[in-house]
């Protein structure tokens, strides 16, 4: 092997290794959307994550549920809404993603949690409070069944469930496609 093809194999290697890289962080820094479009991935990739939280929070208080029991309906209500985000997001996903998952929903996750302290229901306060700021996201159903969507394509093709999202509603190719291996 020549200097001259140990070079072009690095360069290849290095130009691989950023496009795999590219495709699987995706950062709201990203050059390949639009502000609309950040927007409109992150409500739509939020909807199903603030549905399960705000279910559970609304069965544990309000439907007198164990925390056992809210958990695991809030997470069939989190399936539900995972699979209208994924497969149908239409005009009405979005919006109500940016309820489910901006600020509207810490709010409603705060004043539950509040709630909950003065009914001395520790545990759903705790739950709730934490939900607030995203902590609980890793028991959250809809965040591994996006990352399982992810997952599922073949290896030189997977990228970021949020830009999965994207390319489902816009039918966009990024550029780091191009130039990953199959």
């Amino acid at each position: 092997m020549t200097a001259e093809n140990g070079d072009d194999l690095r360069s290849e290697m290095r130009a691989n290794a950023n496009a795999h890289a590219e495709a699987s962080v995706y950062t709201l820094n990203n050059p390949y959307l639009t502000a609309f479009e950040k927007a409109q991935v992150e409500a739509i990739y939020q909807f199903p994550i603030g549905v399960m939280g705000f279910s559970f929070g609304a069965l544990a208080l309000f439907g007198e549920q164990s925390l056992y029991f809210a958990y695991l309906n809030s997470s069939f209500h989190g399936f539900l809404a995972w699979v209208v985000a994924r497969y149908k997001p239409g005009n009405l996903v979005p919006p109500l993603g940016f309820i489910t998952g901006g600020w509207v929903m810490t709010i409603i996750n705060l004043a539950l949690a509040g709630y909950a302290l003065y009914l001395e229901r520790w545990g759903v306060a705790a739950f709730m409070g934490l939900s607030a700021f995203g902590i609980t996201s890793a028991v959250m159903l809809p965040l591994w069944l996006w990352h399982l969507d992810e997952r599922r394509l073949p290896a030189g093709q997977r990228m970021h469930a949020k830009y999965l999202i994207a390319k489902r509603r816009w039918g966009m190719s990024f550029p780091f496609e191009a130039r990953r291996p199959v």
